[in-house]
């Protein structure tokens, strides 16, 4: 809901399906993704690491309950990691550091 607030965020895609999200990337890369780790149907990790292949410029937050994927999520790049429940402030920081680079 932030985020579709967020004049800064032109557009917003949620997927279940991280086939559907890694071909959406490959079509259009976007600026910033939020992938949510410890999700039963989705290998964040691995989406991540796709990502990553198809560009480096691509900020990949992590979102997860808890801490124990944080090391690997920072080994495929990630930008940062926000524990549940997210905090409005904690993911603006991300969305300003983007604007900035």
């Amino acid at each position: 809901m932030w985020l579709s607030e967020d004049k800064r965020v032109e557009g917003i895609e949620v997927f279940e399906d991280y086939i559907q999200f890694i071909e959406r990337v490959g079509k259009a890369p976007p600026d910033f993704c939020a992938i949510r780790l410890g999700c039963d149907g989705i290998p964040g990790l691995k989406a991540a690491d796709m990502v990553r292949q198809i560009s480096l410029d691509i900020m990949i937050i992590f979102i997860s309950e808890d801490s124990e994927y944080a090391l690997d999520a920072y080994e495929v790049g990630a930008y940062g990691y926000l524990l549940c429940p997210v905090m409005k402030d904690k993911l603006e920081k991300y969305l300003i550091m983007k604007k900035e680079m």
